[in-house]
């Protein structure tokens, strides 16, 4: 995660979270490093269905109809995250990393969002394992790779 503050420090670029399925674990990544209040804005640890419909807002009918574990519900957290959180790019996580499934789910699995340059991107990530902090580690790594990838492609691009 260094290389990529560096990086969004060089673009003067700004990073906020709404996670679930990693409990804060992408924060503690960023975070931990020298310098990180120059990109990184904060966080909303939604692990709670509460938090994701009251502090997020939620609609609860969308988490009745698709789940917590669901690219809908990442959509909805991450613009629920920019509304409360002033930053450059906005990035929402929920899923179940193991090893117990959420309700009405099947797989170890991560729903990604990310608002960025006006664009909502989604992205998908099915663990192979159950077990939690491998996947959750695993899920930190692939973040960091699509941030680092958009702000190279849309620095490549001109944008």
């Amino acid at each position: 995660m260094k290389k990529l503050l560096e990086l969004l420090t060089k673009k003067n670029l700004t990073i906020s979270f709404a996670e679930s399925i990693t409990g804060g674990a992408l924060s503690r990544s960023l975070s931990k490093h020298k310098g990180a209040s120059k990109s990184f804005q904060g966080a909303v640890i939604a692990y709670n269905k509460a938090v994701k419909t009251n502090v997020l807002n939620v609609d609860e009918s969308i988490i009745n109809k698709y789940s917590v574990v669901s690219e809908e519900v990442a959509v909805k957290m991450v613009e629920g995250l920019k509304t409360i959180i002033n930053s450059d790019i906005h990035i929402s996580l929920t899923g179940n990393a193991g090893p117990t499934l959420e309700e009405g789910t099947n797989n170890y699995i991560c729903y990604i969002s990310v608002l960025y340059q006006s664009k909502l991107y989604n992205y998908k990530e099915v663990f192979k394992s159950n077990k939690r902090n491998k996947n959750i580690k695993h899920i930190i790594k692939f973040v960091k790779n699509i941030v680092y990838n958009l702000v190279i492609w849309y620095n490549h691009k001109g944008i």
